[in-house]
């Protein structure tokens, strides 16, 4: 198969992929006060390295499907404008979450936005992860804002919360803290499909809570219990380990789930943390 061949058939699988966008003759969505400029381009998991380098590793983590991406211009401001279609909204969150340094704020038609002008704006819709970054002029908030707003007109899928995230307990947690890590939490190749979130304690001191996904829980604990070490608390076995920069990070199993903490000093706090977590379901 010839070069040519194989280039086209690859883009038309990634306009395959591609979800479908109320937009202009090209595919890419029409914001009012926008102006597209230049080609849209596809990229898939396989190139998405020849667009942005080494920071694709975070994306194919995550499972990225395409990446449609063009330029558009405004009076005060030119930018380009990634789409990344990510398979599903948990998976466009928790990218979101581990690219965007803001705690996200609330914008119309969006499920999570996050505005750092004068230069970037992020959004969810669906399992989409929108990324804006100003490449000349600059890119003021309530422009951000009509920019994201207007795409998320464009695009499909609810604006809910992925509804995995009320796996977490909602007691005393952090609010906008949520997120999801496929593979490697806490810097554990053992730890995957990890929701996470903070936790104010009675204390007054913050801690990290994460529950696994229910359908990797069985392979997560069986991999757990080879290496980690164990000890029983209220009738249930704990498995547990020391993490640099993380303190004890410990593990249990109940009727609800598969549940964790980090950032204990001791056995002592991990017991407490961890009994006062599994409590709240």
């Amino acid at each position: 198969m010839g070069s040519k061949s194989a280039h086209r058939i690859a883009l038309l699988t990634a306009l395959a992929l591609t979800p479908s966008c109320a937009g202009g003759p090209s595919g890419f969505p029409e914001v009012e006060g926008w102006t597209q400029s230049g080609e849209v381009r596809i990229y898939t998991a396989d190139n998405l390295w020849e667009y942005i380098d080494g920071a694709a590793v975070l994306f194919v983590e995550y499972g990225v499907r395409t990446c449609m991406t063009a330029d558009m211009s405004a009076p005060a401001a030119s930018v380009t404008i990634d789409l990344y279609e990510m398979g599903s909204p948990l998976r466009a969150v928790g990218v979101f979450k581990r690219e965007s340094a803001a705690g996200g704020e609330d914008l119309s038609g969006a499920t999570v936005a996050a505005l750092s002008p004068p230069y970037q704006a992020l959004m969810v819709k669906g399992s989409t992860y929108v990324k804006v970054n100003a490449y000349e002029g600059e890119l003021t908030e309530p422009e951000g804002r009509r920019l994201l707003q207007g795409l998320a007109a464009s695009l499909p899928g609810e604006t809910a919360m992925p509804p995995e995230f009320s796996l977490l307990p909602e007691e005393g947690k952090v609010a906008g803290s949520e997120g999801y890590q496929p593979g490697s939490f806490l810097g554990l190749e053992e730890l995957t499909d990890c929701l996470y979130a903070d936790y104010e304690g009675s204390d007054g001191e913050s801690w990290e809570g994460f529950v696994v996904l229910p359908s990797a829980a069985s392979d997560v604990w069986d991999a757990l219990a080879d290496r980690w070490e164990s000890l029983e608390h209220d009738g249930l076995t704990v498995l547990f380990r020391e993490v640099p920069y993380s303190g004890l990070v410990g593990v249990t199993r109940t009727d609800a789930g598969m549940f964790g903490v980090s950032g204990a000093a001791d056995e002592g706090q991990l017991r407490e943390r961890l009994g006062v977590f599994t409590s709240l379901r």
